[in-house]
């Protein structure tokens, strides 16, 4: 009878493993992921931590995963919003989430590019943002980001003839980013987007160029993108030998980066359906 509590108790941890972190890439993997734990809302409130959901998942599978795993807090959310006349339901179970990572298609939210992320009370709790729409931080479309004073770490699309740098100034000096990640399009090169950057005056050792082609390899490391742009800035910080904010210039900190070892890192997900 000892070996079967034992037995079960393995069970039960092993459970708790493979479930803290899940990415759903389809609708079917989303249905089968509702399936397993339906009938045990507890153990899904508690075990699930970290969900990826994909663009092929349906908002209303979405939405049933959102209810279940009330314990989530780092979230990437791709779905597709179709509910224009009513309000998104996706919405509802979001806001009540304990998030403080939040990596998100703005349409998966929002209806239409008149985003303003402040609406949202989500966002005044999380930490750490990734937005995966180009028009992020396009000129004349405001979003709300420099209202968004919480954040440590921000990840955003740029694009050198697009992107407002005057946003991007206004972002730097309204919050206090670690952190800034600017993924770039593999057709622009690295030093011409730091050289853009410095004519506009941001010499900024926290903002971090990464080429989006490359988003698979960023985000397969240990740590992810996150961890990895961390630790190019905590290598700038120490290479000029300065602390958080100091006023020393950094320009030619901006120019160098880490490159790609390509290794086989292990995979820091617990379940991949």
């Amino acid at each position: 009878m000892d070996l079967y509590y034992e037995a079960d108790g393995v069970f039960i941890r092993v459970q708790r493993i493979v479930y803290h972190s899940v990415i759903l890439r389809s609708d079917a993997a989303a249905r089968c992921f509702i399936a397993s734990l339906e009938h045990r809302p507890q153990f899904a409130a508690s075990a699930v931590r970290t969900l990826h959901m994909g663009v092929a998942v349906q908002s209303n599978n979405a939405t049933k995963i959102l209810n279940l795993c009330k314990g989530i807090t780092d979230l990437t959310l791709r779905v597709v919003c179709h509910h224009i006349l009513t309000k998104n339901p996706v919405i509802e179970p979001l806001e009540a989430l304990p998030l403080t990572s939040l990596s998100a298609d703005l349409s998966a939210i929002f209806h239409d590019q008149h985003s303003y992320l402040p609406n949202l009370q989500i966002v005044h709790h999380i930490t750490h943002l990734h937005l995966t729409n180009a028009w992020a931080c396009w000129e004349g479309i405001p979003i709300g980001l420099p209202r968004l004073t919480q954040l440590t770490h921000l990840s955003v699309p740029w694009n050198m003839s697009r992107s407002d740098i005057n946003l991007l100034h206004e972002i730097m000096k309204s919050t206090n980013l670690k952190v800034v990640v600017l993924w770039r399009s593999e057709y622009e090169k690295h030093d011409t987007l730091v050289e853009c950057l410095q004519r506009g005056g941001l010499k900024d050792c926290h903002i971090v160029c990464f080429c989006s082609a490359q988003y698979l390899y960023y985000y397969s490391v240990h740590g992810g993108f996150w961890g990895y742009a961390e630790n190019l800035v905590k290598w700038r910080e120490e290479v000029e030998g300065m602390s958080v904010g100091s006023p020393l210039q950094c320009s030619t900190l901006l120019n160098k980066t880490y490159q790609p070892i390509h290794l086989r890192v292990p995979s820091t997900w617990g379940c991949l359906l």
